[in-house]
């Protein structure tokens, strides 16, 4: 009997019922959690961080600025797709105590300034040693000198708070510069600090493409290589080996020396032919087939909510929800470019917020990735006034997306915030994605109320 097997919600094949227990002991190891479900047969693998909250803010000194935006928008970027919850917040310090990591970057801009340095503004509070440890040691490898700085009593100790100081007439091509390598090293640390804490592999924080990507390439690459390097046995080995040959004539040793490496070739081709076997037994990948053409085509997805709330026990501080809409193609054809539209009720009690930028300003702040900008925008600049008029926030990819059929795309983290309700009121969202020019629409399977 064979065991269906996801991770993160998409389906990579299939495994003997046999194998379980040692599959288990390999993810307990790595920091891959695991959940067996017996009725159907089936287990989920997920991102060892899921579960985890991250808070990131900007300074609040001189207010944020566009720069430190793009910075921790960048980090965001980089932790989410390991799997943990990432806010980026402004001023609202209180989420602090509910998270797992939180983290302060400030730009400050000095005119009497030559070089760009980095100051930690360090607290007495044991609790966030390790974590400023394992910062410490990526940012040094920005380039940019680190310096630190003890403040007692600090108001905030359970947030780290990091200051970038730079001349102030820094050209436009090194503040890029500084902004990726921070980016880049700074989520570096927060990756290494739950490594450290919970003794988790970095290979439990890959989403599924890369992870299969990487074995895909490392593992059947490597045993190609091991083959060819057997093939090619050097010239002074074959004639050391015909000159110690006991053979009385050289045409005798040329025969033996040619059996000999037919039989090493034969015993390499059985080994790389083994492995192969013990894999496909191990976990079977079911590449997806071609839709035959006699195959009526069909649209269609799975859509639903994941979601964390936050509160503060302060009636004074909002509620924080933050939540990620998943989109699965259960359907033969590809669904492009889809949108999405969140409904909120109460219209005036809900605020939006996450990574989602006003098309006007996606050239500017929306984050460069290998292809392009990357990122979720609004589709009208009046976004808010849209918003408080219907209760519907209409927001689609910065650049274009295709969702093969059982394949998973998701519109991450965006973030609603909300005072408590009266007894009896609460918060209800509920969700629509749009694909293929707007032609078929699916409704999210759940949706997320908060009552009081």
């Amino acid at each position: 009997m064979d065991v269906e097997v996801y991770y993160s919600g998409q389906r990579g094949g299939t495994m003997p019922y046999a194998a379980l227990p040692a599959f288990r002991l390999f993810c307990k190891q790595n920091g891959f959690q695991l959940k067996w479900d017996l009725t159907n047969k089936r287990v989920d693998l997920d991102l060892g961080l899921k579960g985890k909250v991250c808070a990131l803010f900007t300074g609040i000194s001189s207010g944020a600025t566009a720069y430190e935006w793009e910075v921790l928008g960048n980090v965001q970027k980089f932790l989410s797709d390991s799997g943990m919850e990432v806010v980026l917040s402004q001023n609202n310090s209180s989420l602090a105590k509910n998270t797992d990591v939180a983290i302060r970057f400030s730009l400050k801009e000095m005119r009497v300034l030559e070089k760009p340095r980095l100051i930690f503004f360090q607290s007495e509070d044991e609790k966030r040693q390790d974590l400023v440890k394992c910062l410490r040691t990526e940012m040094q490898q920005t380039g940019i000198p680190c310096h630190y700085k003890v403040i007692k009593n600090q108001k905030q100790p359970s947030i780290v708070h990091i200051q970038l100081q730079m001349p102030h007439y820094t050209e436009v091509s090194k503040r890029k510069i500084y902004a990726e390598k921070i980016a880049l090293h700074l989520a570096s640390g927060v990756l290494e600090y739950f490594q450290n804490g919970l003794h988790i592999q970095p290979m439990a924080f890959l989403p599924p493409n890369i992870l299969k990507l990487f074995y895909s390439t490392m593992l059947f690459t490597t045993d190609k290589e091991s083959r060819q390097g057997a093939d090619e046995k050097p010239l002074a080995e074959e004639q050391s080996t015909i000159q110690e040959s006991d053979q009385p004539t050289n045409e005798a040793s040329d025969s033996n020396s040619e059996t000999n490496s037919v039989s090493e070739s034969e015993q390499e081709e059985l080994l790389i032919l083994a492995k192969e076997e013990l894999l496909e037994q191990v976990v079977t990948i079911h590449p997806v087939e071609e839709v035959p053409e006699h195959v009526e085509l069909r649209a269609a997805a799975e859509v639903y909510f994941d979601y964390t709330l936050i509160h503060s026990e302060s009636v004074e501080k909002p509620y924080l929800l933050i939540g990620t809409l998943q989109v699965k193609n259960t359907g033969n054809v590809e669904l492009n470019n889809p949108i999405v539209c969140l409904r909120v009720s109460p219209v005036d009690s809900i605020k939006m917020g996450g990574q989602v930028l006003p098309p006007k300003l996606v050239e500017t702040m929306a984050v460069q990735g290998t292809s392009g900008l990357k990122g979720w925008r609004y589709l009208e600049d009046d976004w808010f006034a849209q918003a408080m008029e219907r209760g519907e926030y209409w927001m689609a990819p910065i650049q274009p997306v295709s969702i093969p059929p059982q394949s998973t795309e998701a519109f991450q983290n965006f973030q609603i915030s909300f005072m408590k309700q009266e007894a009896g009121k609460g918060i209800v969202v509920e969700g629509v994605v749009l694909c293929n020019d707007q032609t078929v629409h699916f409704s999210a399977n759940n949706r997320i109320a908060v009552s009081f």
